[in-house]
């Protein structure tokens, strides 16, 4: 019971300085953005990003090692040796395929929130509220995803149930989160349909695979199924592109719907439990949450 205890610090403790970190992170962005220095923002926010993997990689125990460090002690006959050992235990995951496929995947999430935020805070730049709302949220959100993070790999790549559903909202925010950023810079950077398309399909086909991944349900005979959900969600975008008249923020929240109606199909489809009913669920909710942003907008106007 103690061991158990002392691991669920552990958890508490690791996750919390790697999600401050983060938030500490965004809100450096978000002043040096304040200043409007462009290309200091650039660079800084790629430094962060660099610094962040390091730390996920390398500092951020993930379970791998057979012993903890501290157990060598006795073992070792100089501190050189233990330091030697402890680099090893640090990076041995790195070499074994197995855990870092596990590894590389649960790294895309993160990148997809954390890229977003730079997208969106770039969009706006003086709008501290906006800002402020944008970096609370989604630190809270990588919270969640680090936190599982730790419960997947503690527990020899097995998550419960709980832990699934409450990433799947993680999931969803993150989707709404990149849909939203690639709205925005779309529209105003002119990058064009052929930007939007190809971004969109393929963060669609990210956000999928890594779904499928955690559930144990990837296999090449999906692909199929993740390269058409990624062209009707990247098809859908164009036409939002064309008449959505309000902006990007809630451009994500269509393609958002979108995506999470196909997603709850394929993963039903693939548990073998879906039914008709089900689909018709499904496609109401899509229908319902349509509805309810077509009709609190006119479509006098272009995303702005």
């Amino acid at each position: 019971m103690h061991i158990t205890s002392s691991e669920y610090k552990q958890k508490i403790i690791s996750t919390a300085i790697v999600t401050i970190g983060a938030f500490l992170g965004f809100q450096a962005l978000s002043y040096v953005l304040g200043l409007y220095q462009i290309s200091s923002y650039v660079w800084m926010s790629i430094y962060i990003y660099a610094f962040h993997v390091f730390w996920l990689t390398f500092l951020f125990d993930l379970h791998f090692k057979k012993k903890p460090l501290l157990a060598e002690i006795h073992l070792s006959r100089t501190w050189a040796h233990m330091l030697w050992g402890g680099i090893k235990d640090r990076v041995s995951h790195m070499l074994n395929w197995h855990y870092f496929r596990h590894y590389q995947n649960f790294l895309i999430l993160p990148g997809i929130i954390y890229w977003s935020v730079v997208v969106l805070l770039f969009l706006n730049p003086f709008a501290n509220e906006l800002k402020q709302l944008i970096i609370a949220s989604s630190t809270l959100a990588l919270g969640v995803v680090y936190w599982h993070f730790k419960e997947v790999f503690s527990k020899n790549l097995e998550a419960h149930e709980w832990s699934l559903h409450i990433l799947a909202l993680a999931k969803l925010f993150a989707a709404f989160l990149i849909y939203s950023a690639v709205f925005g810079v779309t529209r105003y950077y002119g990058f064009g349909l052929e930007f939007l398309g190809l971004a969109v399909f393929a963060m669609t086909f990210l956000l999928v695979y890594q779904a499928l991944f955690q559930h144990k349900l990837l296999s090449f005979n999906v692909f199929f199924f993740i390269l058409l959900i990624a062209s009707i969600v990247s098809i859908a975008s164009v036409w939002v592109y064309f008449y959505w008249n309000t902006n990007y923020l809630t451009g994500g929240l269509v393609m958002l719907a979108v995506y999470n109606s196909l997603w709850g199909m394929l993963h039903h489809h693939l548990d073998n439990n879906l039914t008709c009913k089900l689909v018709v669920e499904y496609l109401l909710m899509l229908v319902f949450a349509l509805s309810i942003l077509f009709t609190t907008h006119d479509f006098s106007s272009r995303i702005g």
